[in-house]
């Protein structure tokens, strides 16, 4: 009886037990809004149940809902703000107020190596703003960069598809190194382009500037560090993201040349001036009003489509998370026949195995595939440039002479060939030779059906691969190891030349290749040229980082050491040659001409790094800030002495703002002074160059075969090698020093914040070449010499407002002086590209002393002198014209042809003779100022913002005012067409006796085409760079489609350019070598791009 009452109270006490567990297990729809402190709805908030992948994410009004156990927990979480764990209890209703997080706030930066908190940053350091980034439709870094940051310059090399940028930060400190700043992807170095990341992919930027920041990354930090995050996955329920967008690219503006008649003009009086007559009816005034009229920067230039498409996908519980990414960018030149494609890939993944181990990985890929931007037309620039468009020839008419006709085609016959025949087959002007020979007028002919017949490519892959490993055996101490392998190919082929063009005689087509002393040299006929190459190259890294962290109210420490080891090996070929029948032959081997076969390449190319480095970071009250590092590298590319550099840095910093006499106030919200100093290095490009100076060029051994004859063996000779250069073993780093002092300060309670830097930036031991003493043997010596100062002051000032429920603004100045100074140079150093004519090739592709004294026609003229900026412009100085026959006896003439009309060079050592000894420094391309200004506005659902970008005391060395202000030509064809104004503004002793330019003239036998400070011009601009109106669609437009957000924007790129260099082009000019800054040599053209996009995520 006992047993049977004891059993029925163990089983009524059970049920009592297990009644409440039922009950409080049972699932629950839990519902509510998110907002924060200011009242305002809150969307994108991750809401997450404890423990488990069960999440979602706040809709447009900050509206959720979610199914979970009655006695679950939920997560709140959203950047910046405090993550709240909040227990569902039974309810079914939560709202949320999110508070901002004080940390969270002074923004986590990424630091070399590592993360620091904003506040206690002690140097340089710039964090650049995605959203405003991202607002430009960047297609590369580059341009997402240019006005974001204060001390970055960045310098659109021209708007090709597929164009790169000039980076700079704080100027220039080396002559024959790369200037480009170093890129750290994800803590990965990845060299000094990062072109290959997708804008959409990147979650953050920063711009280490000073060498406090950068010494940490030794001899790669030198030019500044650009940090970059990419996107990786997020806590809560998994989202995915579409983004599109679509643009038509537009020519923006031309350039205004002369029409077919005022051309014929023009020619009439350059040859009259010149004393000879006229090599062509076609100019005489018989013919006025009759000539076809070809507007080639109409012909070589079109509207085209711009397409960028990405998917990303993101999501995670609280022990992984994820995401992965795919883009696909297509860009139609609005120059004929040029293109870009880009497809990248990205994914990573990242999951705390345990409270003491962390595992991640990293992978990305990106191919991209480029042609006919850079179609070369010999020392006339490209046929890509406007300006090259521009100064063309304005018609193809022409007269047939007795000394040069077509077959059945009588002497003085009137042909207007078409641009493009009604067959399709191409026309040709009078001259018009195969496109690999000849020089202006016979070597351009119809340059549509060249850029057209160009079939070339660029095609480049790269991949990359990480994995990193985290232990944290204790608190506030973690070790990480992180490998990574990065992967490059490239490939390039240029298949162009040898057409047949035909042009229409009573409406027949004649082969302009036949006939007496044709216009086509009959042995090109259908010449084809074929060029390829191939390159590639893989890296592997391992990084070791050891980090401890300790702190209580008072202190605050943090200690990292790090080991770094890395590993190059590439190799490259390339061949070409002519000769081929046809356009489908592939084979550089295959050639009719075997003579012009070439090729050259290079295996087993290697470089090799090891670097220790350190860094230690202490806080006292929050107030007293000191950071230090140290780097140690050792590189294979210098002797065996100088293999090991090591780089030191240290900043201080004093946030005054903590103090007590600063608590009784409410101005300023925050107030640090920074102080830093650092030393980096640069290798100035010296691969090998202190142990390698074997060459293959003039030594050629002659091997007897029976019966070839001397000097051939099966056709060929070999070649072998000598030591053609005197090394220096000692060779060593370039040492680049910096001192920083700056401010950081917040107004409004933080609405207003403000940021100031100065700077001081030495570059010493520079490596450069230098003269010897003839006994050598040699004529010079790559070395360590000279010294480079750059200083200057930044500035970054940024309002942040929200005005009311419905109204908020926000608007961000950033701006930078530079002034760049040789400090010690001895004997000054030339970049004078000369052919052996002694004429100059405008695009650099010879270098050398010949013509270099006497700044012959279109040589590329600067010099490194002691005192002046690094690539000075460098010249004549024009004093006047001369006007009569007392001017030419009172003032030096350069020859006994100068005339009347010609400039007068000023003879600067009076010694009554102009030469080499009155060429004189006009100035630097290095703007005194420059700026950008972005302002946007929110008004409920829509969005405003307008970027602006500009410079100001910048000079321009125009070789497009040289161009297209007189008719010059170095051969006897068609003269180049000129801008209207010039030709208002030439000087004639009786219809214009008060022109400001030198005569017209043919064959410029003064060289008033010279460099000269003639052509030295105002470049200061403001640019309109972008221009953007967003509206984001209300919740009840796209919840019924799962669309948690949806935004649409139309947009418009390069809206307009504020500057009086307009009229000989794009006033943002320069070339990527640091010599060339300033010069305008013409480029693409930058089109203006009219965009519509949307936004999308589930």
């Amino acid at each position: 009886m006992k047993n049977i009452y004891l059993k029925r109270c163990i089983g009524l006490l059970s049920l009592l037990l297990i009644i409440p567990v039922w009950v409080y297990a049972q699932n629950v729809t839990v519902k509510g809004t998110v907002k924060d402190s200011n009242g305002e709805s809150m969307p994108g908030v991750n809401v997450l149940q404890a423990g488990t992948t069960n999440g979602i994410i706040t809709d447009v009004e900050g509206n959720y809902q979610l199914n979970v156990p009655s006695n679950a927990k939920l997560i709140f979480s959203f950047i910046g703000y405090v993550t709240q764990t909040v227990p569902v209890a039974g309810k079914t209703t939560l709202n949320i107020v999110m508070k901002e997080d004080a940390q969270a706030l002074e923004e986590v930066v990424v630091v070399g190596y590592g993360t620091m908190k904003k506040s206690d940053i002690a140097g340089s350091v710039a964090s650049v703003d995605r959203e405003s980034m991202m607002r430009k439709a960047p297609t590369n870094i580059a341009q997402g960069l240019q006005g974001a940051a204060p001390g970055v310059m960045v310098t659109m090399q021209d708007g090709a598809p597929d164009a790169n940028a000039a980076v700079r930060i704080r100027g220039v400190a080396t002559i024959n190194g790369k200037a480009d700043p170093l890129y750290v992807v994800d803590g990965i170095q990845v060299g000094t382009n990062a072109n290959f990341v997708n804008p959409s992919d990147i979650e953050s930027i920063e711009v280490l500037k000073d060498a406090s920041a950068t010494a940490i990354y030794g001899s790669a930090g030198a030019n500044g560090v650009i940090m970059i995050t990419t996107k990786h996955g997020t806590k809560g329920h998994s989202s995915v993201t579409i983004t599109a967008d679509f643009g038509l690219q537009t020519l923006p503006n031309k350039l205004d040349v002369c029409s077919v008649d005022q051309y014929a003009s023009n020619i009439r009086t350059a040859r009259a001036n010149d004393g000879v007559g006229l090599w062509n009816e076609v100019w005489s005034e018989k013919y006025d009003g009759k000539r076809k009229f070809t507007d080639w920067q109409d012909v070589m230039t079109r509207s085209s489509w711009k397409q960028n498409y990405n998917i990303s996908t993101s999501g995670g519980s609280d022990k992984t998370q994820y995401n992965a990414s795919v883009g696909f960018l297509r860009n139609d030149g609005v120059v004929i026949n040029t293109q870009y494609q880009r497809i990248t890939a990205r994914a990573n993944v990242k999951s705390q195995i345990n409270k003491y181990l962390e595992f991640g990985a990293d992978v990305s890929y990106v191919h991209t595939d480029s042609h006919g931007s850079n179609n070369s037309i010999g020392n006339f620039g490209n046929l890509s440039s406007l300006r090259d468009f521009a100064f063309m020839c304005p018609s193809m008419d022409f007269v047939t002479r007795g000394d040069a006709t077509y077959d059945g085609v009588p002497a003085g016959t009137y042909i207007s060939p078409n641009v493009v025949n009604p067959d399709g087959t191409f026309g040709e002007v009078l001259g018009g030779k195969d496109t690999n020979d000849g020089f202006w007028g016979t070597i351009i002919g119809n340059i549509y059906a060249k850029q057209m017949e160009l079939q070339g490519r660029n095609r480049n892959n790269r991949a990359l691969a990480s994995a990193y490993l985290t232990i944290t055996p204790l608190k506030g101490l973690s070790w990480k190891t992180l490998v990574s392998y990065s992967y490059y190919s490239g490939s390039s082929n240029n298949f162009s030349g040898g057409i047949k063009r035909f042009n229409y005689y009573n409406g027949q087509a004649i082969d302009v290749t036949k006939g007496t002393n044709a216009y086509v040299n009959p042995s090109n006929d259908n010449d084809y040229s074929f060029s390829i190459g191939n390159n590639d190259g893989q890296t592997l890294s391992i990084q070791n980082t050891l980090t401890y962290g300790w702190k209580n109210d008072i202190h605050d420490l943090t200690l990292m050491l790090g080991n770094e080891v890395s590993r190059y090996y590439g190799q490259w070929t390339s061949a070409a040659s002519r000769g081929f029948w046809s356009k489908d032959n592939r084979d550089v081997g295959l050639t009719t001409k075997p003579e012009t076969l070439s090729g050259s390449g290079a295996l087993n190319l290697e470089s090799r790094g090891i670097s220790y480095f350190g860094r230690a970071s202490y806080s006292l009250l929050n107030r007293y800030i000191l950071t230090a590092t140290i780097r140690r590298d050792g590189s294979s590319n210098f002797g065996a002495g100088n293999r090991w550099g090591t780089f030191p840095s240290a900043a201080l910093a004093w946030r005054i703002s903590e103090e007590g006499f600063m608590k009784n106030q409410d101005v300023v919200s925050n107030l640090k002074l920074r102080l830093g100093w650092g030393q980096t290095g640069n290798s100035g490009g010296a691969t090998d160059l202190s142990v390698v100076g074997l060459t293959t060029q003039n030594v050629k051994y002659s091997f007897y075969n029976a019966g070839q004859g001397m000097g051939k063996y099966n056709g060929m000779t070999f070649d072998t090698g000598y030591y053609a250069k005197l090394v220096d073993t000692n060779l060593k780093w370039e040492t680049n020093e910096q001192m920083n002092i700056g401010l950081d300060a917040s107004f409004l309670q933080g609405d207003l914040n403000l940021t100031m830097d100065y700077f001081i930036r030495t570059s010493k031991d520079l490596l450069l070449y230098r003269q010897v003493r003839p006994s050598t043997g040699f004529s010079d010596v790559y070395t360590n010499y000279g010294e480079i100062e750059n200083k200057g002051f930044e500035f970054s000032l940024a309002y942040n407002k929200r005005l009311n429920k419905d109204w908020s603004i926000n608007a961000t100045l950033t701006g930078s002086t530079l002034k760049n100074k040789v400090k010690k140079m001895g004997e000054p150093l030339y970049n004078t590209n000369s052919d052996s004519s002694g004429r100059g090739t405008e695009d650099g592709s010879n270098t050398g002393a010949v013509g270099a004294a006497d700044g012959y026609h279109w040589g590329n003229h600067s010099i490194c002198k002691e005192g002046y900026a690094v690539g000075s412009f460098y010249g004549y100085r024009v004093i006047g014209i001369y006007k009569s026959k007392e001017d030419l006896e009172k003032y030096p003439r350069y020859s006994a042809d100068t005339q009347i009309g010609d400039y007068i060079f000023a003879d600067l050592n009076d010694d009554k003779v102009i030469d080499a000894k009155d060429m004189d420094i006009l100035g630097d391309g290095f703007p005194a100022l420059n700026y950008g200004l972005n302002l946007g506005a929110n008004y409920k659902n829509w969005d405003f913002s307008v970027y602006l970008y500009g410079v100001s005391g910048q000079k321009i060395f125009s070789y497009s005012a040289m161009r297209l202000s007189n008719m010059f030509a170095s051969d006897d064809g068609c003269a180049p067409n000129i801008l209207k104004e010039s030709a208002a503004a030439a000087y004639h002793p009786e219809n214009n006796p008060n022109g400001t330019l030198s005569r017209l003239s043919f064959l410029d036998k003064n060289n008033n085409m010279r460099a000269s400070d003639m052509w030295i011009k105002n470049g200061d601009f403001l640019r309109i760079s972008n221009i953007q109106i967003g509206y984001t669609l209300p919740k009840n437009l796209v919840k019924k489609a799962s669309i948690q957000s949806a935004r649409v924007y139309l947009s418009i790129q390069n809206l307009a350019t504020i500057s009086g260099y307009n009229k000989y082009g794009d006033p943002e000019c320069g070339q990527g070598s640091v010599l060339y800054t300033g010069l305008d040599t013409g480029r693409y053209p930058m089109p203006r791009t009219y965009t519509l996009g949307f936004n999308v995520q589930f």
